[in-house]
Formats: C-alpha cells, structure tokens, sequence
C-alpha cells in the first residue's frame, strides 16, 4: 500500500497532528506565555505526577531530560494510590487529557485526603471541575486530539512547571530549537515527501511484517523507546517491546540465546543518542551483534546534532512518523484504540456489579 498521500485509511488525519507537532510546541509555548504557573518556588521532597498512558509520557520524558540536573527526585506513579513518600513535602501533578482517567481521578482525591500541594494539565472533564472547586492550578490543554497526539502540548507546561518550581531554568529556548528542529525534519520525513526520500518511510517499509523490538541506553532515552512502543501498539495496532541497557544485558539477552524463528522475524531498532555513555554505546553494540548472530534485522536511528531537549524530542517525532507509516503500509486507520475503549467499559460495568 502507497504511504503517499491522500491517506484513505487515515480519516481522522492522525497524518496531519504528527505533521502539526512543531506548531503545536509553538501553541503550546503561547499558551504557557498567556497562562504561567502560578506555584510558589518551593523544594518538594518529590515532584509525583500521576498519570497513565499518552499523559503520563510527558512525565517520563521530562523526567529523563533533566534527571542529571533537577535537586530532588521526579516519579510518574501509572496506578490509582500514590506511593508512601508522596506526603505533604511532595507536590502532585494530576495529568488526563481528557479529565476523566479513573487512575489519575483516584490519585487526586488521595491528594486531598493527604494534603498534598497540586496543579494538574487537563483539557477538561472531571479533572478540571475539581481543580476549580478546590482553587487548585491547571493547565488548560487544546481539546479534540486523541491524548497521544497531545504529547507535546502536555510536555511543554510539564517542563515549565519544573522551572516554576525552581528546579530548572526557563526551557522555552530550548522548545523553540525543538520547534525548528522538527520542522526540518518534517521536510525529511513529512507526509509529503515521496518514500524515495523518505527515511521514515522506508523505515515503516522495513518494518511491516516484523515483530519490533526497541533497545536504548537508560535516562533519557528509555523514554524514547516507550513511547516508540506505545505509539506502534496505538498506531500501527502491533504488539511492541522496549528495552534497556545496562539492564537488559543482565537478563533479557539470554532470551537470544537459541535461534528460532521468532528471532529471524523480528527487527532490533537501537535508539542512539550522542550523551549515551561510552559503556552503554559499547552494550548497544555488543547487543545488536548478538541479535543479528542470532538471525534477528538490526537497523539503528541516530539522535540529531543539536540540544538534549531537541533531540529527544526529534526521536519522538521521527518515531510518531514511523508508527504512522506502518500503520498506512497495513491498511489500518491509526486514530482508533477499539480495544482501549471496549476495555474502559468493561470496567465500568464491573465497577457498577454488572
């Protein structure tokens, strides 16, 4: 199948959000200019953020690009209760694109019960209702996207607030060099450009048919490589893995050890960055040659010369493209998560006895 436009499996246009990131790091910088967080500078023993799925990536990305430079600890809790040491030294960000995670919801009532100071980045719903009862900060996000589409609209109010609390300066030139740096991209690998010149394309061309698993070095790009994952599991509607080093040297390479067809059918992308540490550049290597011993495709994408904050946020866009394209090559429409919603309400019934 063509993954030229016009897409008829793509009538939501899912090809034009990823198309629209730089704009909407633009929208988002506008926003953040229009509406500052309005936090006391504090030192929380921890900056919690409760969220799950497209909202909680934010977190693990922000998460890794300052873990070497913010003074205390940043967790992002997937669940419904808040770990022990999230007290009222803490500060909590409740994040749910739509407002109406029952996970994230969860995690706000325990932060009333505790008394734990909070801001939450919603486009709305219950979230935002709440907020507005108990005078508490929030971000208002643009609606009408699916939440992994919103990535970046939540990324840049989440860095922000590291730099209202203190813990960070102002990252706004750093998001305008991510801005310019996706938008040279997007003429690379953009939906308008042809597949043969297109490296994202014939990337997803490599791809179809195989079984995808990604490999990165810790911190900073772990993150990268979940949000790969999450994105060909939403997109592309394919099972994904994800892996790091020094970890996965450790334990998940023993499952290489005998060659079957599993291993001939899958492809090891490694996620490079110019930070990884000499020794992790070393395992990445010494990892994707015991795969491709083991029969396994290795193809790697390197990170662009540029700041850590745009080459993070470059991964994220090459690799939104790729799911996209995959996603077009098997004839599937990329915005629907059937699955997802058929989930979501299975629950409901079983949290209402029926």
């Amino acid at each position: 199948m063509t993954l030229d436009p016009p897409y008829a499996t793509d009538p939501a246009g899912m090809a034009a959000r990823v198309d629209g990131i730089p704009e909407q790091i633009e929208d988002a910088l506008a926003r953040c200019a229009a509406h500052p967080w309005t936090i006391a500078r504090r030192m929380p023993s921890v900056l919690a953020v409760g969220a799950m799925g497209g909202s909680a990536i934010a977190g693990d990305l922000t998460a890794g690009l300052y873990a070497d430079r913010i003074p205390r600890p940043m967790v992002v809790v997937r669940d419904y209760h808040w770990p022990a040491f999230v007290t009222r030294e803490a500060f909590a960000l409740h994040a749910s694109y739509s407002g109406a995670t029952e996970e994230t919801l969860s995690l706000y009532r325990e932060s009333v019960q505790r008394g734990v100071p909070r801001a939450a980045i919603t486009a709305g719903g219950t979230l935002a209702t709440l907020c507005e009862r108990d005078q508490v900060p929030w971000f208002k996000l643009p609606p009408g996207m699916p939440p992994r589409a919103a990535l970046f609209s939540s990324w840049v109010p989440l860095t922000m607030l590291l730099a209202a609390l203190g813990w960070c300066d102002d990252p706004a030139a750093d998001w305008r060099e991510a801005a310019d740096r996706l938008r040279a991209l997007r003429e690379r690998a953009g939906t308008g450009v042809p597949e043969a010149r297109n490296p994202a394309k014939q990337l997803a061309r490599a791809l179809e048919g195989r079984q995808v698993i990604v490999y990165s070095a810790t911190e900073r790009m772990a993150p990268v490589g979940t949000r790969l994952r999450q994105q060909l599991n939403e997109n592309a509607k394919l099972p994904g893995h994800s892996a790091v080093v020094p970890e996965l040297n450790h334990n998940e390479i023993v499952g290489w050890e005998r060659p079957e067809s599993f291993h001939r059918g899958a492809t090891v992308l490694l996620l490079r960055d110019s930070e990884d540490s000499a020794e992790n550049a070393r395992r990445l290597e010494l990892t994707a040659d015991y795969a491709r011993a083991q029969g396994a495709e290795v193809r790697t994408v390197e990170s662009e010369s540029a700041g850590r904050l745009a080459r993070l946020a470059h991964h994220v866009m090459f690799g939104d493209y790729v799911s996209l394209y995959l996603a077009l090559a098997r004839g599937v429409d990329p915005s629907p998560v059937a699955s997802i919603d058929a989930f979501k309400q299975r629950m409901a019934g079983a949290n209402r006895g029926t």
